[in-house]
């Protein structure tokens, strides 16, 4: 009986150590085989997500705006408009969103930029450009590149108008994407007021993400001036396996930033102490500053 327990315990004793260094002898290995499998998991993932929401104008109202709807308004709803005082934007806004109206903003002016080029001094459609990594290697995006997929004449009939009576930059990036399909975009520049304010963010700048890096948050104000624009933005960024480009937004999906026609059929335009001006195939009640913006009305 004593011999037989000790051959089952020399057994269980020679299994036990066995294994121990089996165990031993291949950690080196499986740690590497779970390293690279992690690894690849990570590369798995998109390298960073990206996320546009448009501006709450309801919280932020720009300080001069222009409203466009894409047919003229009734006589009813002109009645309604021009009964609204123009400086108290938030209610105009309110009103004309409700018949489905877009927002766009006067761009303020900025010195000369970094590279010499000069805004057109265009109106813009602010939104908000969110990007996120959960990868456990970190990522570094080295280049914002405003791409336009297509442009073309505005096609609004009816603006609002509620001109800058002086207005600062808000902070965030600025690409001037005037003119047509052809011309080449410029920036981004940084918008913030101070040292680096009209300087190209990425020649002095860079975007880590992933590696439990804090999610990175900007405001963009793209700039039009005669033509409406789709267009995306390519972004190169670098990781532990080299050099690459990914598609914001992603597939084929665009951004829209819509430009302010010249001649629409209905303009309404603010004028401070005056009243409303009406300039086109409408009725001019409640429209007291006509003739002032006929002679002054600025080009659009």
């Amino acid at each position: 009986m004593a011999v037989a327990v000790t051959v089952v315990l020399g057994g269980l004793l020679f299994a036990y150590y066995a294994n121990y260094v089996l165990d031993r002898s291949t950690s080196t290995d499986r740690a590497r085989s779970d390293q690279s499998a992690q690894k690849a998991v990570d590369r798995e993932q998109s390298a960073f997500v990206s996320a546009i929401t448009p501006r709450d104008y309801e919280q932020d109202m720009p300080d001069a705006v222009a409203i466009l709807l894409d047919r003229p308004l009734a006589e009813n709803e002109q009645a309604t408009l021009t009964a609204l005082k123009g400086n108290n934007k938030k209610a105009v806004w309110a009103y004309m969103k409700s018949l489905g109206g877009r927002l766009v903003e006067y761009t303020s002016g900025i010195p000369p930029l970094e590279d010499g080029h000069r805004t057109s001094g265009g109106k813009a459609q602010t939104f908000n450009l969110n990007l996120n990594s959960d990868r456990s290697a970190g990522l570094t995006i080295n280049g914002l590149t405003a791409v336009k997929d297509a442009c073309s004449a505005p096609t609004a009939q009816t603006v609002v108008d509620i001109p800058p009576a002086g207005s600062n930059p808000r902070p965030g990036l600025l690409w001037d994407l005037a003119g047509g399909k052809a011309d080449q975009p410029e920036g981004p520049y940084v918008l913030d007021e101070g040292e680096d304010q009209g300087k190209l963010y990425f020649r002095h700048n860079a975007i880590d993400l992933g590696s439990g890096q804090s999610n990175m948050a900007m405001l963009v104000q793209p700039e039009v001036t005669t033509q409406t624009c789709k267009w995306h933005i390519n972004a190169s960024y670098t990781d532990t396996s080299g050099s690459h480009t990914q598609r914001i937004p992603s597939g084929t999906a665009t951004i829209t930033t819509e430009a302010v026609p010249q001649e629409p059929v209905h303009y309404f335009g603010w004028a401070i102490s005056q009243g409303w001006g009406c300039i086109g195939q409408m009725s001019q009640q409640g429209c007291p500053a006509t003739k002032i913006l006929e002679r002054t009305r600025p080009g659009m």
